[in-house]
């Protein structure tokens, strides 16, 4: 192997972990000799390689798990790492050969090492995901939604057939058997792969029959930087392989680059048992988010609990904080936060709206760096009051929305208004900082817009002057 060779790392799983509890990290060299001709995944890279992972979280050395022999990469000639049976770590070794035992976990591997006829003797499709339905009978679903069955733990499987109810593209598939014993797949509910957005979750009894359809994301960040091949939204998800540990805390853990830039992470739980209620009154204390809310937490966005409050803080120039509350849809109700404002940005302002089942924002009310309380209503934007910094105040509205109507109060101060949007129901609660951002992602192709150096979002590495925020508490009354 030539000295220096430059790689471009590819893999379709990255953890796996013995029996022994040894685990492992995992790595494909691929090579790109031509951008145009050639791939990471196209089956001519180097090999596979591996490392420890310590409990502590520190790694060990790296070593080859296999080479990519049919490309011309063997243990003769490929000597910058050593092979892993010459590791002299006997838990790795033993966890690796675990490893190359199990077939549905190298089905996963079938993308980079297509070539290899010895280890993959019938083709398969990239990105494999597995789950175990019922006694040892088992699924394996690839990207386009195609899929396959085994029914003898995964030692040999049928033919791979499309599943024709599940409208996909190039997105990737996830699936997995959740802890309240139900199954879920994950997946950009689109048949156009430009536009991978959003994530969706729908989950079922069986592993075989799906329904319930729900965002894993709604709102979206926009993609900050040009490139080849930057296709947009959420996409490339995975979640715990059931050969890895289970996540103590029960939810669904699912990773995912978005808009091929960063890595994000969606906590989620079961999908049982989500219905949304009619009367809410909740306090916010010390310890993890609430299990009821929906977090949208950017490296320079967070959200977190301190204080007895959820606090959002921004100084992102183009992504927001955010949190929202799905409540029991109703004709009339009452929506009631205790607030407090530490800071706004003189080029934003902090949003709070509510939803209906179509997504509008009916109410719209803002908060703005001149300490203004302003009103979106029956389309003008007025100035209502002013509020307080570093001071708790409530803000309570009371709507109708067959009288397209609501009322806000705030400071001692009561008004009526006319909603922004007709609407029948309201059902979710939003607050952010920053106003929602309406992206026509339809409109914007890969080769276009986002397809240049030349169109990057400006100042996208500068973070902006801080808003910050809290909420304290939240009451809900559908009437």
């Amino acid at each position: 192997m030539p000295n220096g060779i430059l790689t471009v790392p590819h893999q379709r799983m990255g953890f796996y972990r013995g029996s022994n509890d040894c685990m492992l990290l995992l790595s494909f060299y691929g090579i790109v000799h031509d951008r145009r001709k050639s791939a990471p995944c196209d089956g001519w890279g180097v090999g596979r390689v591996v490392r420890r992972i310590y409990p502590d979280g520190s790694k060990g050395g790296i070593f080859f798990l296999m080479y990519n022999e049919v490309a011309g990469y063997t243990r003769f000639n490929t000597d910058i790492y050593p092979f892993y049976e010459d590791s002299g770590d006997s838990e790795l070794i033993q966890a690796c050969r675990e490893l190359l035992s199990d077939r549905p976990v190298l089905n996963q591997m079938y993308e980079e090492q297509r070539n290899d006829k010895q280890l993959f003797p019938v083709p398969l499709r990239q990105a494999a995901s597995f789950y175990t339905i019922k006694d040892g009978e088992m699924i394996t679903v690839f990207k386009h939604g195609v899929s396959m069955r085994s029914s003898d733990g995964g030692r040999t499987w049928s033919e791979i057939v499309p599943n024709l109810t599940l409208k996909t593209s190039t997105g990737k598939v996830w699936g997995q058997k959740t802890d309240d014993g139900r199954f879920a797949l994950m997946y950009n509910p689109t048949p156009d792969g430009q536009h991978r957005w959003p994530i969706a979750i729908v989950s079922g009894e069986d592993g075989l029959n799906f329904a319930d359809m729900r965002a894993v994301t709604g709102y979206m960040s926009p993609q900050r930087y040009g490139g080849i091949d930057k296709n947009l939204g959420p996409q490339y998800m995975r979640g715990i392989c059931e050969r890895n540990p289970k996540a103590p805390d029960g939810r669904i853990h699912l990773v995912y680059s978005n808009n091929k830039e960063d890595i994000w992470i969606s906590h989620l739980p079961p999908q049982t048992g989500l219905e949304p209620e009619k009367r809410i009154s909740e306090r916010f204390d010390e310890g993890g988010f609430p299990a009821r809310w929906s977090v949208y937490s950017p490296a320079w966005a967070p959200v977190r609990m301190e204080g007895g409050a959820m606090r959002l803080s921004d100084c992102d120039p183009y992504d927001c904080a955010r949190v929202e509350r799905r409540v029991s849809e109703s004709v009339r109700g009452r929506v009631s936060l205790e607030l407090e404002v530490e800071s706004v940005s003189s080029a934003y302002e902090i949003a709070l709206s509510l939803h209906d089942e179509l997504e509008g924002a009916p109410v719209e009310i803002y908060i703005n760096a001149r300490r203004e309380l302003r009103v979106r209503a029956g389309g003008r934007d007025e100035k209502r009051l002013e509020v307080p910094f570093n001071q708790k105040f409530d803000i309570a509205i009371d709507f109708d929305c067959e009288k397209g109507a609501f009322t806000l109060a705030c400071m001692g101060q009561t008004a009526l208004f006319a909603m922004n949007t007709a609407c029948t129901r309201i059902g979710r609660v939003s607050l952010a900082t920053k106003s929602q951002r309406n992206i026509p992602y339809n409109d914007i192709y890969c080769n276009g817009k986002y397809g240049s150096n030349a169109n990057d979002l400006p100042a996208s590495g500068e973070k902006t002057e801080k808003t910050a925020a809290a909420l304290f508490g939240f009451e809900y009354s559908a009437l």
